[in-house]
């Protein structure tokens, strides 16, 4: 996520003792996981075109000091997802030294 947000312009990092990706204050980025019944599941949900007045309802990941925002707040314009999904995808392969699965012709 930090480094899509770089692709866009925008210095996204860490803040020790916290999960996900932030732009300043705001995180732009969360990471989790749960166990359940000898489960794990895990995730991320990277807030693009997000719509933010919903996070006003809720306490977002239990952080009460801190706010959110989305690539289109800081950028001042919608982003085509699919476009953020083949950057993801990328940024993914070049970090765990994989590369993306073709579709096979069927």
């Amino acid at each position: 996520m930090i480094r899509v947000c770089a692709d866009y312009g925008i210095a996204a990092g860490r803040i020790g003792g916290m999960s996900g990706a932030w732009v300043g204050p705001d995180k732009i980025g969360a990471i989790g996981v749960r166990i359940s019944r000898w489960i794990t599941s895990h995730g991320f949900a990277f807030n693009v075109n997000t719509k933010l007045d919903d996070f006003q309802l809720i306490v977002p990941c239990g952080i009460t000091d801190r706010g959110v925002t989305s690539l289109a707040r800081l950028l001042g314009r919608p982003v085509d997802r699919r476009e953020v999904e083949d950057r993801i995808a990328a940024h993914f392969c070049t970090v765990f030294d994989r590369k993306t699965a073709q579709p096979s012709a069927v």
